[in-house]
């Protein structure tokens, strides 16, 4: 299939949301027999037997098995280890996962959490030669009285891991929580180098949006109450196309999300007909059950992109990519050395 041969950027892959149904039960089974008096929520077995059968009814009940299951460090380990071997056999050369640091009484602190994420990351180099892997530690703006903490783990595991911390994500419930009374210290952040991607305008909400634009984080996440026909305003739509914030847009999320009214009307459709940078994302591949190669199929499809543009939108997102130059160098070798085999002026 062209989608999975194409070359991909993966740039919005929360870790927990991109576990397969495969990796659940994996994690559920090692779960039970190391405490077996321990709950799962009711009716997660069932939901994960039809899930493996590729029969997925309510995908958001994932969550909340996952959040019992990710409790440990073995299940970390194994959970990031999966996902990055899934994004990999799908053709995804280049990987951002982010991930908020847990604590768990007892059995995991947020350091142990990071450092297990980051070790399988780093042995990926080796194990998975061909993608490039790296980690978003995020804040969930539910809980912005950890944002100084987890800045603080941020440049330690920077200190321990080097670039394979890639910088920070901000996400969570966009209903709850302020991010505009960080802009200060996001500001000292990114004069210091690090990286910023914000969920941004996932609902109405034209304070924090024009704030957030005018301030221009370094990618943000989903960008969906922007444009005046979803819920944002002329004012907004002018202040992103004056900036040119690249947006990772997330497909068949917002469409099961219930944020965009169908593909057709999906937010995307006005990026790329006025020269907003974008990249296609999964945003949580395991829960919504989409690879990023079906991300594009999808778009194929819904927006009539043959493979040259296809390839040209995948190969759009080297600039975005939070790597170093000569990483995003590597990068265009390899999609330009795959374009000479694989296209050509006929391809549509």
């Amino acid at each position: 299939m062209f989608t999975k041969s194409l070359p991909k950027i993966e740039l919005h892959a929360h870790l927990n949301g991109s576990l397969s149904c495969a990796t659940m039960e994996k994690l559920l089974n090692y779960h039970k027999s190391q405490w077996p008096e321990e709950q799962m929520p009711e009716g997660s077995e069932t939901w994960l037997s039809k899930g493996l059968q590729g029969t997925l009814d309510d995908p958001f009940r994932a969550f909340g098995l996952i959040h019992r299951i990710t409790d440990n460090t073995w299940a970390v380990a194994q959970a990031t280890r999966d996902v990055i071997e899934e994004f990999a056999d799908d053709g995804v050369v280049y990987l951002e996962l982010r991930s908020t640091p847990r604590k768990v009484e007892g059995r995991m602190e947020k350091e142990e959490y990071l450092r297990t994420v980051l070790s399988e990351i780093k042995a990926a180099k080796h194990t998975h030669p061909q993608i490039i892997v790296k980690l978003l530690i995020s804040v969930d703006r539910r809980n912005m009285h950890f944002f100084d903490e987890h800045v603080g783990l941020l440049y330690q595991m920077r200190k321990e891991f080097g670039s394979l911390v890639a910088g920070l994500d901000i996400s969570g419930d966009p209903r709850q929580g302020e991010i505009v009374p960080a802009l200060p210290k996001l500001r000292e952040m990114r004069e210091n180098g690090i990286k910023l991607a914000i969920h941004l305008a996932e609902v109405s909400n034209e304070k924090e949006v024009e704030e957030l634009l005018k301030f221009g984080p370094d990618r943000i996440g989903h960008g969906t109450c922007i444009h005046p026909s979803l819920g944002g305003s002329e004012k907004l739509w002018n202040l992103l196309k004056l900036r040119g914030t690249p947006v990772e847009v997330c497909l068949t999320s917002n469409l099961i999300g219930g944020n965009v009214p169908s593909l057709l009307e999906h937010h995307i459709t006005h990026f790329d007909a006025n020269q907003v940078p974008f990249i296609i994302c999964t945003d949580d591949k395991g829960v919504f059950c989409c690879a990023l190669s079906g991300e594009y199929s999808l778009a194929a499809h819904q927006f009539q992109w043959g493979q040259n543009k296809l390839f040209q939108v995948a190969f759009n997102a080297i600039p975005h990519c939070f790597a170093s130059e000569e990483e995003k160098s590597q990068l265009t070798q390899l999609f330009l050395k795959w374009k000479e085999s694989n296209l050509n002026e006929n391809s549509l």
